[in-house]
């Protein structure tokens, strides 16, 4: 009897030893183990079924180096213009998730992207676009940098193509990065900022739409009426169209932004009760009115100064 007691006690203390003493340990630990497995899925069409591609793979770093290479030439195959330091960044997100059910989508014009997991998800979104917040472990740094710098890269190389990243939450957790550029028109696509139909019709802010020049100028200290009435006019017209195109939650969002003097998606979140990808992407869309601009690098709007002509004719 004592040997067998002694033997289950030994066998008690060998499997304790072998359970992780650190989140880093059990990622050290299933890395050696088992390998993970990220599937890649290609839309030719949003109204077919996807092309589905499985990466697997028991190295983490060659399988998220395989990842954004196949993520990058699919996407370039479509005629994505996406950057691969971008996607590249978004996808060494998903160790973060462990990888656990990943799903990268690439939607028709390839200038789409969505990185998709079922991990602990990112509660302060906000937050991951400041140098310098991680959650990175001793172990994901001999992977990654994990210094807090990749999602401030993605914003910035995304915005020097006129594109945007966004993050949402998944369904039921985990969280869904999004990467869209409209260096070419996307088909239309739920969850991504659309142009508004009026947006060539817009000026750069505090400009008019051009007109041919007059004929002639007018004599000097003589008010030129006819062109004073034509730029009331047009001004009037310009807030017509905004008054037809806006919707009573994008007016919402402006409203907020009004008093607030400065905002970002976060702010519209907590103010209007809406998703985050949502308040995004009206702030896209009034940015693209002319109405609001960026306050800084931190994804902040303010109002412009036709975006306060505006607001007064609200106001009566």
């Amino acid at each position: 009897m004592p040997g067998v007691f002694s033997w289950l006690f030994r066998k008690g203390s060998e499997s304790h030893s072998l359970q992780p003493s650190s989140q880093g340990d059990h990622l050290t630990q299933r890395k050696r183990q088992s390998e993970r497995e990220v599937r890649i899925a290609v839309y030719d069409s949003l109204s077919t079924v996807p092309r589905i591609v499985d990466v697997r793979g028991k190295d983490f770093s060659e399988l998220l180096n395989e990842l954004a290479s196949k993520t990058y030439s699919f996407a370039h195959e479509k005629g994505g213009q996406l950057p691969y330091v971008a996607i590249k960044e978004v996808v060494e997100n998903l160790l973060h998730a462990d990888f656990q059910d990943a799903v990268i989508s690439i939607l028709p014009d390839g200038n789409t992207i969505r990185v998709s997991d079922q991990g602990p998800g990112i509660l302060e979104k906000e937050k991951a676009f400041l140098p310098g917040f991680t959650t990175a472990t001793t172990e994901m740094r001999k992977i990654i940098r994990g210094v807090g710098s990749g999602l401030p890269i993605v914003r910035d190389s995304m915005r020097a193509i006129g594109g945007f990243v966004s993050i949402e939450d998944n369904l039921k957790r985990g969280c869904v990065v999004t990467l869209s550029s409209f260096s070419r028109p996307p088909e239309s696509v739920s969850g991504a900022p659309e142009r508004p139909s009026t947006v060539e019709k817009v000026a750069e802010p505090g400009l008019r739409e051009a007109r041919p020049e007059p004929s002639a100028a007018p004599r000097k200290g003589v008010v030129d009426e006819g062109a004073a009435v034509s730029d009331a006019r047009d001004e009037k017209g310009l807030f017509e169209r905004l008054d037809a195109t806006l919707s009573d939650r994008q007016r919402k969002v402006f409203r907020v932004l009004a008093e607030k003097g400065e905002a970002g998606p976060s702010t519209i979140v907590k103010e209007l009760d809406i998703s985050l990808s949502t308040a995004y992407r009206d702030l896209v869309s009034l940015e693209e009115h002319g109405l609001v601009e960026p306050a800084d690098g931190s994804g902040k709007r303010r109002l412009t100064a036709r975006g306060m002509t505006y607001l007064a004719r609200l106001a009566r």
